[in-house]
């Protein structure tokens, strides 16, 4: 299955460093766009600053925030020594991610494959408990992180073009 490609159209963490900080998680892979819960620091050596995070199953209490790995160069054809097609990429469970708090009018572009579910008339995404992707819904309610359908389009990989969407943060 394809991973999620995410674009930060217009975010604030991209402007203000107090909302982005290091995550891990210790024993699920993330991928762009997964949410995450962060708790406690970690108390390994050389991690001070690295928050354990965990899947959140409180969606209407828990503060959340998005990974994101910015975009790595190409070397010799490959993202991060795996391949040239992002769609592959994902962090290994155990490993250090970047990830940054969402904000109210904050736009991104996310493909498909980075939502839980199925679209048909929804037109927000939201956490789903227990699910590191959100998921689509047919409102904003009951919950501390969602995301407006703002319109469809695509993400060029490539020869290809993925479906993607564009959103604007509602909830944060």
């Amino acid at each position: 299955m394809s991973k999620s490609v995410v674009i930060l159209s217009s975010v604030a963490a991209k402007n203000v460093d107090a909302f982005n900080k290091s995550g891990k998680h210790a024993t699920e892979a993330m991928e762009n766009g997964c949410v995450v819960t962060p708790g406690a620091k970690s108390t390994t050596a050389g991690e001070g600053d690295v928050y354990v995070c965990t899947i959140s199953t409180s969606v209407d209490t828990d503060i959340f925030n998005m990974v994101y790995e910015a975009p790595v160069p190409v070397v010799a054809g490959k993202y991060k020594g795996i391949t040239d097609d992002p769609r592959e990429f994902e962090i290994p469970a155990t490993n250090t991610f970047n990830m940054y708090k969402p904000q109210v009018g904050d736009e991104i572009v996310i493909t498909a494959d980075g939502l839980y579910g199925s679209k048909a008339s929804n037109t927000f995404i939201k956490p789903i408990s227990g699910q590191k992707k959100l998921g689509w819904a047919g409102d904003a309610t009951s919950v501390t992180l969602a995301y407006k359908l703002e319109g469809t389009t695509f993400v060029s990989i490539g020869n290809e073009r993925a479906t993607a969407y564009k959103f604007r943060c509602v909830v944060a």
